[in-house]
């Protein structure tokens, strides 16, 4: 077993920098658990921790196959305040996820260039708890953005992949595609599976070349000018989620 007696160790520097810096996640391929369930639940989700750090008061470690690393006091503390609380992080491989096993789900969501992190955490956590798979274009967040992570509490159940949004846009053309323009023109909640629900990023909408390929569209009627884009997500996929049954009867919802 390794022991760390100072903030200034090497491995913390390290270990700061990956929640603080999407370059060094995407280049090691790597980020950062906090506290012992997120761990459990990466692990048992199908993800590979690499080591696990704890303070020398921690209680119940996970049960994980890593390079384990004691800590003195005050050294989680300097990683981040969420570490200092818990007491017990991990650094973990980030997963690795096809397009056709996104697609597998015949639930899909796609998020162009969607941009904050609490959003992309609720959504993802939806997702997880409808069985979608999930696509982002280039410019959305970083799904292993500490916020993101947080948010998502180590269950990394949902397939995502990241592209352009032209190969977006080819993918789903297979697709039953449904479109979330601020606008009730082609609005319709009869769909067919599989599909995929668009939603774009949060101040622009989404953006007109989704017209082309959509079947239809899902117009939220609302007293207020727009519903967070993580609420109509939400919203939207419950509504997806009646499709299986309606299915086996050839109906449509």
């Amino acid at each position: 077993m390794r022991f760390i007696e100072s903030p200034k160790n090497p491995k913390i520097k390290e270990i700061k920098k990956l929640l603080s810096s999407k370059k060094e996640r995407d280049e090691k391929g790597q980020f950062v658990l906090e506290g012992p369930k997120a761990i459990e639940a990466y692990v048992q989700s199908g993800g590979k921790v690499l080591e696990l750090l704890y303070s020398k008061d921690a209680k119940d470690l996970p049960k994980v196959n890593a390079v384990v690393t004691q800590c003195a006091p005050g050294v989680m503390e300097a990683v981040s305040d969420v570490a200092g609380d818990q007491g017990i992080i991990a650094v973990a491989q980030k997963r690795d996820w096809t397009p056709q096993q996104v697609l597998k789900r015949k639930r899909i969501v796609v998020l162009e260039q969607l941009q904050d992190p609490g959003n992309l955490g609720t959504i993802l956590r939806t997702a997880a708890a409808f069985d979608y798979g999930v696509i982002l274009t280039t410019g959305s967040a970083d799904v292993y953005n500490p916020k993101v992570v947080r948010a998502l509490a180590g269950n990394f159940l949902v397939p995502f992949v990241y592209m352009t949004g032209s190969e977006a846009l080819e993918l789903c053309k297979t697709l039953f595609v449904v479109t979330t323009y601020k606008s009730s023109e082609n609005a319709d909640f009869r769909w067919r599976q599989p599909f995929a629900i668009v939603l774009g990023n949060e101040g622009q909408g989404l953006t007109e070349s989704w017209r082309r390929i959509a079947k239809a569209n899902a117009w939220i009627p609302s007293k207020v000018e727009s519903l967070n884009v993580s609420v109509t997500s939400a919203i939207l996929m419950w509504e997806g989620t009646k499709i299986g049954a309606a299915k086996s009867s050839g109906d449509l919802i």
